[in-house]
């Protein structure tokens, strides 16, 4: 009965201390970039709203970060600043891209890729003024 005991007694202790411990995956999706990507945030508010699983770089001059979110086990799509993974999206390899643009420091522009319910690849951005804009951008 104590080895029992112990053993229930170590078995909540792994649980309540991985679910303490580990990153809580953010779940992207456009209600969500709606209500939190917000114009000016700094780089600390957008890791903690978005998480720090991130790819960065320069494009153009412009420091771009990407969050994306893959659907499949073993999906092996490559992570890329300079193009949208549309085929990946339209196939369910990737749910969604979210590309944050920053200057100086701040976010500047934000533009979140998504299947559509017409089976097509969305775009909402979110523009330097606040504004939005929501359109089809399938090739």
């Amino acid at each position: 009965m104590k080895k029992l005991l112990t053993f229930c007694l170590g078995f909540v202790a792994i649980i309540v201390f991985s679910s303490c411990t580990g990153e809580s995956a953010v779940k992207l999706d456009k209600e969500f970039i709606k209500e939190k990507a917000k114009i000016g945030l700094s780089k600390s508010e957008i890791e903690q709203t978005f998480g720090k699983d991130y790819i960065s770089g320069d494009e153009e001059g412009v420091e771009i970060w990407l969050y994306d979110s893959t659907n499949k086990e073993g999906t092996t799509t490559e992570r890329r600043l300079d193009v949208v993974a549309h085929e990946d999206i339209i196939d369910g390899d990737v749910d969604n891209q979210l590309f944050i643009n920053f200057q100086k420091e701040k976010a500047f522009m934000y533009s979140f890729f998504y299947k559509g319910d017409d089976r097509e690849v969305w775009e909402l951005v979110i523009n330097p003024d606040g504004s939005t804009l929501e359109i089809p951008v399938s090739q």
